[in-house]
């Protein structure tokens, strides 16, 4: 099969379509070498698709602008974006950490024999969580008060001492704010995440009072949001990290030994979406970190960790869909297709805009394409995929929507009673599932009915 060529940017985060993605000469969008109509045939519609060439460039992108780091660094992948035990052994491959935010997510981790080191997050960490953290040594980030002193009461319960210790990051608010999306900002001052800038004295001082209990803290941490296009707000939370990390050696007399300055990166969605590139990003990251610390203050370097996520496994995916239904009204025109916000609730949620193509029909037929309105088949008025896209498209046609790697299948639900599709891997001209679709069967297998009915 002969390909048409396809304009890429030197980036996979800056594309929309993912690395592996061709126009066939028989003018359908093949990926990881397969035919969508082929990849549909054998798995169904609605169907996840993830591209492994695409994650695998994004990975070695990264930990090639980090290499300019002169002290230690880890690169660690955020798992909420999109997290599988596929997932986690492709990033243990490349040698990755991982965030976690739940029990769930560090079972995955166990379950895929992860052997990198793991952080764990949250604002809301239940015990189980911080037991597992402390029976597994992971990175506790703590966000507030309650996580120091419950860890602290969890080793004494344990029986455990400073011989064994439990390593802490304060999350700190910096007060930036990020250009975007207000809910998935979470650097600026009224942030539910973090730990103000005037407590981090107090929040040190409590973590030194329970050094018998084996509580050990090593350096700060802040995320200053999601989707980032640019990297300049980067340079600016170093700077603010560097001006904390010399006032903590005036005041307490220790270097922090550790910094994590959480992630962001955005991707293209739609080809309005402009991020910097990869390799930029932790290039630039690197270059702050010399300024800010060493040049500047004359500080020593701490081992640097930053958290990548949806950067790393966005542009990787698609979902395709099959058009079942279509109608013209007066002012708009109606493309619905059989799944919707149940497997991508992120345009509901926060108006997150999508590319979207005719999987079968990659060039439109003369004089047939218009806008269409991309709806879900879920009842409920604000189910759009895509508000607008011009197609050429009718009903049985296979619709491709980019750039779906990330939040989709973690945010995914069976709303309406809908089943969750499968999740497949392509890559060379083989496609396997990395996470099976649900069967009527999974859907009502925790169903219970009480004994007075």
């Amino acid at each position: 099969m002969k390909f048409k060529e396809i304009t890429r940017l030197t980036s996979p985060n800056q594309n929309i379509m993912p690395l592996s993605a061709r126009v066939g000469e028989d003018n359908i969008l093949y990926l990881g070498g397969i035919s969508v109509p082929e990849l549909v045939k054998k798995f169904e519609s609605p169907l996840w698709v993830m591209c492994q060439e695409t994650i695998e460039q994004s990975l070695k992108d990264i930990l090639e602008g980090l290499s300019l780091y002169k002290g230690k660094s880890t690169a660690c992948y955020a798992g909420k974006a999109f997290l599988c035990t596929a997932i986690v052994r492709l990033i243990d491959k490349y040698k990755f950490g991982l965030d976690v935010v739940s029990q769930g997510e560090m079972e995955t981790a166990r379950q895929a024999n992860f052997a990198g080191p793991i952080f764990l997050h949250g604002n809301n960490k239940s015990d189980l969580e911080l037991r597992s953290a402390i029976e597994r040594n992971l990175i506790v980030v703590a966000d507030n008060r309650e996580d120091i002193e419950k860890l602290a009461q969890l080793r004494r319960e344990a029986g455990l001492d400073q011989d064994s210790a439990t390593e802490i990051l304060l999350r700190i608010i910096p007060g930036i704010d990020l250009d975007t999306h207000d809910h998935i900002k979470t650097g600026h001052e009224t942030s539910k995440f973090g730990i103000p800038l005037n407590k981090i004295d107090e929040m040190i001082e409590l973590v030194a009072s329970f050094k018998d209990a084996g509580l050990r803290l090593i350096g700060l941490h802040a995320h200053i949001g999601s989707q980032a296009m640019d990297i300049e707000p980067f340079a600016e939370v170093i700077e603010i990290f560097a001006d904390l990390y010399q006032k903590v050696f005036e005041k307490f007399g220790f270097h922090m030994p550790h910094l994590d300055i959480g992630g962001g990166l955005g991707i293209a969605y739609t080809a309005n979406d402009k991020p910097a590139a990869l390799k930029d990003w932790t290039a630039f990251i690197s270059r702050s970190m010399h300024k800010s610390f060493s040049d500047k203050r004359n500080l020593p370097l701490p081992h640097l960790s930053i958290e990548p996520g949806r950067c790393l496994v966005g542009t990787a995916g698609v979902t395709l869909y099959r058009v079942g239904r279509t109608k013209d009204l007066d002012k708009v025109s109606y493309l619905s297709v059989d799944g919707g916000m149940a497997d991508n609730p992120r345009p509901i949620t926060y108006q997150a805009k999508y590319t979207a193509a005719v999987a079968n029909r990659m060039e439109p037929r003369p004089n047939k394409s218009k806008p269409w309105s991309i709806v879900g088949r879920y009842c409920e008025s604000g189910d759009i995929i895509v508000e607008e896209a011009e197609l050429d498209a009718e009903v049985g046609d296979l619709l491709a929507v980019f750039a779906t790697g990330a939040y989709n299948f973690s945010m995914a639900s069976n709303y309406n009673r809908t089943l969750r599709p499968t999740c497949i891997m392509v890559k060379d001209g083989r496609a396997e599932a990395i996470v099976e679709g649900e069967t009527y069967q999974d859907l009502l297998a925790r169903d219970k009915m009480p004994s007075w009915l």
